[in-house]
């Protein structure tokens, strides 16, 4: 024995009612077909919903980032104001050879800052032929340029320093930077406050001769607490399954813990200095 079911029966997209549905949206539960079927980070979504920021947080993130100068463009503007500073100084001295080194340099940086993308290429350029040019010269020192050129590697392949220069990056990377910066920073500083105050009872029995004992005291506790409060309220912020997602469950539940360990750590190095302070103000 067979049932008919009537077309009117099944469910139609809410886009295209002329077409079956064979998937609701998972954030509006709206029926789709398969042409509004819209895939976002292995999630299924409406059309309207699939453009949402909370939604592709990812491709949001990016925008809002895309264009912008980031901290090492800012440091590279303050580098090139030194630098034209110095070509001034040399063009006055009357060394025109450094003179155009160093205005050279500056104009590699206004480029940088200016998000000219053939700059990137030049700020690894210039100290690697600082290097090159004057080390007959200098000799050993020359090497010194050694370090100005790896903060210029770090600056090109930085994820936001290639999206200032508007150029695409992998969503693996852009993912990692949104993981660093957004998802739930206050786990991250709960966690850092919980290493510090790991090592102040620490501190505080090496230098409790130079009567700071009680600045770091101060201290403690407050850091301490801080990172136990931060990290309860990162910890209860946790939800995998929101838009965008709230992860860092470990670094809130880390900080919880390191702050806890941090007090009984001190009670156990300090708690006859207590006793004897406390006893004193209660006699």
């Amino acid at each position: 024995m067979t049932a008919d079911v009537s077309s009117g029966a099944l469910p139609c997209c809410a886009l295209h009612p002329d077409a079956f549905a064979g998937a609701t949206c998972q954030r509006c539960g709206s029926f789709v077909c398969g042409v509004c079927t819209t895939w976002v980070m292995g999630r299924m979504y409406c059309p309207a919903c699939a453009v949402r920021p909370e939604v592709n947080y990812l491709e949001d993130f990016r925008l809002k980032l895309w264009g912008r100068r980031d901290a090492s463009a800012w440091l590279v503007g303050l580098v090139t104001v030194v630098l034209v500073g110095l070509g001034l100084v040399a063009l006055v001295a009357g060394t025109f050879g450094i003179a155009l080194a160093w205005l050279a340099s500056a104009g590699v940086g206004v480029a940088f800052f200016l998000g000219m993308r053939w700059a990137r290429l030049g700020l690894l350029a210039v100290p690697l032929l600082a290097m090159l040019l004057t080390a007959p010269s200098l000799g050993a020192p020359a090497l010194l340029f050694f370090v100005p050129l790896m903060v210029a590697v770090n600056v090109f392949r930085d994820t936001r320093s290639r999206l200032f220069f508007r150029l695409d990056v992998p969503e693996r990377e852009l993912h990692r930077l949104w993981d660093l910066r957004v998802n739930n920073p206050l786990a991250r500083h709960a966690l850092s406050l919980g290493v510090g105050s790991l090592f102040l009872p620490v501190l505080a029995s090496l230098l409790s001769f130079f009567g700071v004992w009680w600045v770091l005291s101060v201290l403690f506790l407050g850091m301490a607490m801080l990172a136990l409060i931060l990290g309860v309220v990162a910890l209860r912020r946790v939800d995998p399954e929101a838009r965008p997602p709230i992860g860092r469950r470990w670094e809130s539940l880390g900080a919880v813990g390191l702050a806890l360990t941090a007090l009984v750590l001190w009670g156990v190095l300090h708690w006859q200095r207590m006793v004897a302070l406390f006893g004193g103000a209660v006699d």
